[in-house]
């Protein structure tokens, strides 16, 4: 069993925002309050989150996702919390469902401009963060300016050869844990 928690540091002002995938076990997160965007859920265990959901499928559609005034809703609702504590969003994977929320509370809630949100779920998560490009397409509809909307869309040449290497560096880091 995998017990290393893939996830990265976003942002750190006023308080932290981990992205990462899908844990195990909420006592892996590093925040105490979770952000979950799959509506897939771990076995509760001590220490208990309080966890906020809003589940959607990562498919290249619209019809699938939430509008934008339901993401807005549902940012309102963690900014309760997020404004005060740490917390940790996750999806799967942590690439695409979770960057999008996250962009679009970095832009509503911490006053960055969507490309600069973005770019900066890309520096510090993946450079695959919103591949699936009808999420990022819609965060510049929404929040972008016309310098904003133009974007390089990903291939899935692209994501699969970032998953191999995503894959690998997983596996370097459980023998460098295993070897400690």
């Amino acid at each position: 069993m995998n017990n290393v928690l893939d996830h990265h540091l976003i942002h750190e002002h006023p308080t932290s925002i981990f992205v990462g995938e899908l844990p195990q076990t909420y006592a892996q997160v590093p925040a105490p309050v979770v952000v979950n965007l799959c509506g897939v859920y771990p076995p509760v265990q001590p220490p208990v989150r309080t966890v906020l959901s809003l589940p959607f499928a990562d498919v290249p559609d619209v019809a699938y996702m939430p509008s934008r005034n339901q993401v807005e809703r549902f940012l309102a609702a963690v900014h309760t919390h997020a404004s005060s504590k740490a917390t940790y969003w996750h999806c799967h994977a942590g690439i695409n469902r979770s960057s999008f929320v996250v962009a679009a509370y970095l832009h509503l809630y911490r006053g960055m401009r969507i490309s600069d949100a973005i770019e900066t779920l890309r520096a510090r998560r993946s450079r695959m963060v919103l591949c699936n490009n009808v999420f990022e397409s819609s965060l510049r509809e929404w929040y972008g300016g016309p310098d904003e909307q133009a974007f390089q869309q990903f291939s899935m040449e692209d994501y699969l050869a970032e998953m191999r290497r995503h894959r690998e560096l997983t596996r370097v880091r459980e023998k460098e844990i295993g070897k400690k």
